[in-house]
């Protein structure tokens, strides 16, 4: 699988517990609800999106209680910029603008190390400063 790219602070403490290939699949599914973190022995839905052992995790942390999985829109999106998507289909599959696309690269930068924009604008071919 694609080394994804570091979590960002809404993300942070649950890619720790289960790691980011579980915290994607968990965001994927279940962004922005609830969801019961059952005894991963006794199975649910939440075994089904994320495996016995990240489940496992999560019980040990918060015992059979519900959690709200952060929606996480913008590791999101440098998470499918990682894998190779085009910014718009970064956008299509995290479910926001292109702009919002831009606006996660400008403050964590590419996933590949690059900088979200060019250190121009398009508007300094206009300038007669220099």
């Amino acid at each position: 699988m694609t080394t994804l790219p570091p979590p960002t602070d809404e993300i942070a403490r649950l890619v720790e517990l289960i790691g980011p290939e579980a915290a994607l699949r968990l965001v994927e599914a279940r962004g922005g609800a609830r969801v019961y973190v059952c005894d991963p022995a006794a199975g649910g839905a939440i075994v089904d999106i994320i495996g016995v052992d990240a489940t496992a995790a999560l019980h040990a942390r918060y015992g059979a209680d519900t959690i709200k999985v952060p929606i996480a829109r913008p590791w999101r999106v440098l998470c499918y910029l990682a894998m190779g998507m085009s910014q718009e289909a970064a956008a299509l599959k995290a479910g926001c603008s292109r702009n919002s696309v831009q606006r996660a690269l400008d403050k964590f930068g590419h996933p590949d190390g690059r900088a979200g924009r060019p250190a121009t604008s398009q508007l300094d071919m206009f300038d007669k400063t220099g």
